[in-house]
């Protein structure tokens, strides 16, 4: 009696979770109710015909078998001669045949191997062949040669080790390797001792599904190799030359498990895979590889920033990290695939602590020169979630917000900086366009913009950059709408008269000053501060040759074509990111006038930034942005990232949060006065 693929599944899953309930069943093959039961009832009929008592039900315990099958007795039973083949599994058994075999292949030993009519194989190989246009690879058919497949050796590797994950970790793994390699079974065995040799001598451990697979790919190596195809070298490769890993791989490749010559190439091949394996145990000290040790270190902290988390004993979780990230590394750096079958869950039950993980990982992105892939994120996930337990902090507890920005990188940095520090109950998940936040997957209770917008979330407008009294008057709104109560207002004045009292005040206006700035900010100094030392000051950006005074424009996009001139006539930025900061004011709107009198106009660093700079334009007569916005100080901020500009802005936002400042600045005619002020606002800050 034949069973099918669906029917089979079913079968293997209620094998290894004797008790299962439908939703689960649902929930774990990701069929309908309707699959579900056609299914059971198909294999109910297999089991029947092979003596096994049938699955039974109960309302309350689900379904289950009546007796134990051991995996043995059901892999005997349920082999290639009484399994109809999907269409997915015929595709994995042809492709890997034409990739490997080196006899000749024919429609009639496909009908062979799977039991099926012509006609099916000759659709399924017509359907393999389109499917291969997409990656630059041919399969073609000659009378001489039989089905063979044309391409780039590095491409077929690739598909290889793709092919070889997917047979490795299918349901029907034992029915595909019959077909591929049931004749290689003492082989097999070879290599997996040869490589249980190296993880003793390296001191490391793979998890048991990368040693099965590394034994499977080596095997595949070798199959090529002895067909005759050659892998074309990658200096890339060279460095590997000197590795312990590569002495053993050699000696590993020269022993009797294996049936070819391996030459250099596919050597460094085999040791780059080995490095790339998942491990559970690796006993190289972290502080030995310093690259890895920096890397690690500098993700670890900007996922504490943007979690607003302290991650405890974070030198035992560097060293657990590292096991897991030193194979990524090189995973990501020399393109390997890399398939984890947990991905969509861990996007799915842990959205916002995956979506932090993504953006932390920038600093990878930065070193490798490409993205990180889905399922990469999804491991580093796991690592930081499983961590977060352990000290017995969680996220879901936390209200989630995202902080909406027009034209997102200058300005809005500063603003979520902010927001984070003022609101350190809150998860503030990223800094999104109007646009996208209307087209984003996550899921937010709270949204802080600067310009008014639909949403079903709370919506709190906030100007760009937040003063004393923003700041006072917004946490106050957002304690209404979380928790349904405020705090009182602080009298300062009749708090100053209190202190009077039993003490001399020397200074009251200071220390008004300084009691209002407590009370309305509640600001905290946390291990999340910006390193400021990495970053430029205000007077490394803003000098006398990017600081003009002049008495007129005819309008503001004249404005910003002029104040931005310095940084053009320098270099650092284009003539493309003036037109950008122009096209954001006309789509967004004046969302750049910052404070009465003020304007910090900015675009995207790919629009046209060189290299981090600012400009400053004073007019003795001040240009419309908008009927109700007139400006006469124009800065031009050029970010070429999310943060190097950070320290100098937090130093502008101070020069302008005192309005005495601004009102100084504007009634003089001298560069030197205003250099006053960017000096005393950068060196009070450095202090």
């Amino acid at each position: 009696m034949f069973l099918d693929e669906r029917s089979a599944n079913l079968l293997k899953l209620l094998q290894h979770s004797p008790i299962s309930k439908m939703k689960e069943l649902e929930a774990q093959t990701g069929l309908t109710r309707r699959q579900i039961q056609y299914g059971l009832s198909k294999a109910n009929d297999w089991l029947h015909f092979h003596g096994y008592q049938p699955i039974q039900y109960n309302r309350e315990m689900g379904y289950s078998f009546s007796e134990t099958i051991r995996d043995e007795e059901l892999n005997v039973k349920l082999t290639k001669r009484n399994y109809i083949f999907s269409e997915t599994d015929r595709e994995k058994v042809f492709y890997l045949m034409i990739l490997l075999s080196q006899e000749e292949l024919s429609v009639y030993l496909f009908q062979t191997v799977t039991g099926l009519s012509r006609n099916t194989v000759l659709k399924d190989l017509k359907r393999l062949k389109e499917k291969n246009k997409d990656i630059s690879l041919k399969i073609q058919y000659s009378k001489q040669d039989g089905y063979v497949v044309i391409g780039e050796s590095r491409v077929k590797r690739y598909i290889i080790e793709r092919l070889v994950h997917r047979v490795l970790n299918s349901p029907n793994s034992e029915l595909i390797m019959e077909c591929i390699w049931g004749n290689h079974e003492k082989q097999i065995s070879s290599i997996r001792l040869q490589l249980e040799r190296i993880e003793r001598n390296l001191g490391i451990t793979f998890t048991d599904e990368r040693l099965h697979e590394l034994s499977y790919l080596f095997l595949c190596t070798d199959q090529l190799i002895e067909k005759g195809e050659e892998l074309q070298a990658d200096q890339s490769w060279a460095p590997f030359v000197a590795t312990e890993e590569y002495k053993m791989v050699e000696e590993m490749t020269r022993s009797n498990a294996f049936q070819s010559v391996w030459s250099e190439t596919e050597n460094l091949y085999a040791t780059l895979h080995l490095l790339s394996m998942n491990r559970t145990k690796d006993i190289s000290p972290l502080k030995d590889d310093e690259v890895i040790q920096h890397l690690l270190q500098e993700i670890v902290e900007e996922f504490e920033r943007l979690a607003f988390v302290h991650l405890k004993d974070k030198e035992q979780l560097c060293q657990q990290l590292y096991v897991h990230f030193k194979p990524a590394y090189h995973r990501l750096r020399y393109g390997l695939p890399q398939l984890n079958p947990m991905t969509g869950r861990v996007q799915k039950v842990y959205p916002e602590l995956h979506h932090l993980t993504k953006k932390s990982l920038w600093v990878l992105e930065k070193e490798i020169g490409c993205p990180v892939s889905e399922e990469e994120v999804a491991y580093f996930t796991i690592y930081f979630g499983g961590w977060l337990r352990r000290q017995g902090t969680t996220l879901d507890d936390r209200k989630r917000a995202i902080v909406v920005c027009p034209n997102g990188i200058g300005i809005s940095n500063i603003l979520i900086y902010t927001l984070r520090e003022l609101f350190p109950d809150i998860l503030f998940l990223d800094v999104l366009s109007v646009r996208n936040a209307a087209e984003s997957p996550l899921s937010y209770d709270l949204v802080f913009s600067t310009v008014h917008m639909r949403t079903k979330a709370a919506l709190f407008v906030v100007p760009p950059i937040l003063e004393m009294q923003d700041k006072h008057k917004l946490r106050q709104q957002v304690m209404q709408e979380l928790y349904g109560y405020t705090t009182e207002s602080v009298d300062v004045s009749a708090l100053v008269k209190v202190i009077s009292k039993y003490a001399t005040i020397h200074e009251q206006d200071q220390l008004e000053k300084a009691l209002k700035s407590n009370v309305y900010t509640h600001q905290k100094i946390t291990q999340f501060s910006l390193k400021e030392a990495e970053k430029p000051v205000l007077e490394e950006l803003l000098n006398l040759q990017t600081i003009q005074l002049q008495q007129h424009v005819s309008d503001w996009k004249e404005g910003i074509q002029v104040a931005a001139k310095p940084l053009v006539d320098l270099g650092t930025v284009e003539e493309r990111y003036v037109d950008a900061m122009i096209e954001a004011i006309e789509t967004n709107g004046p969302y750049v006038v910052i404070t009465p009198g003020v304007a910090i106009p900015h675009a995207r660093p790919e629009q046209g930034v060189r290299s981090l700079s600012m400009s400053l334009l004073k007019l003795d007569e001040a240009v419309d942005f908008a009927p109700d916005k007139p400006v006469r100080l124009i800065i031009i901020l050029a970010a070429v990232d999310n943060d190097s500009h950070l320290r100098a802005l937090i130093q502008l936002t101070q020069l302008l949060n005192e309005p005495s400042n601004i009102e100084e600045i504007l009634r003089t005619s001298d560069k030197s006065v205003l250099m006053e002020y960017v000096h005393k606002y950068s060196k009070e800050e450095a202090e």
